[in-house]
């Protein structure tokens, strides 16, 4: 019984660990997104206002970590002014994960896809 007891603990223990990880991973890419937006949009002399930015938080934590890199290595190709043939992979496999669909970027649309 004790066996079983600390398995039990021990598997439930990890599984947290890993959860709390995974979260503090996520959170550090959302804002390290959201920051290359900003600056980007300062830039661009556009201001992104703290409820845009509370948005866009909220719309990303709707993704899963995998997404929002992908999104990232985006960006940062969309903010560094990269050419379209190396864009159209990146935004085929954005539209084929329904990410845009997902998560509402409207207010970062300029500094994304120049729109």
């Amino acid at each position: 019984m004790k066996k079983a007891l600390i398995a039990v603990f021990s598997i439930s223990l990890t599984a947290g660990t890993l959860y709390l990880t995974y979260s503090q991973v996520k959170d550090y890419f959302i804002k390290k997104l959201v920051k290359s937006w900003v600056e980007e949009a300062k830039k661009q002399k556009k201001e992104l206002s703290e409820e845009q930015v509370k948005q866009l938080k909220e719309e990303l934590d709707k993704l899963y970590l995998w997404e929002i890199k992908l999104l990232a290595n985006y960006s940062e190709k969309a903010i560094s002014r990269a050419t379209e043939k190396e864009l159209a992979p990146m935004i085929e496999k954005l539209k084929e994960k329904k990410i845009l669909e997902r998560a509402d970027l409207k207010a970062v649309d300029v500094i994304l896809f120049g729109t």
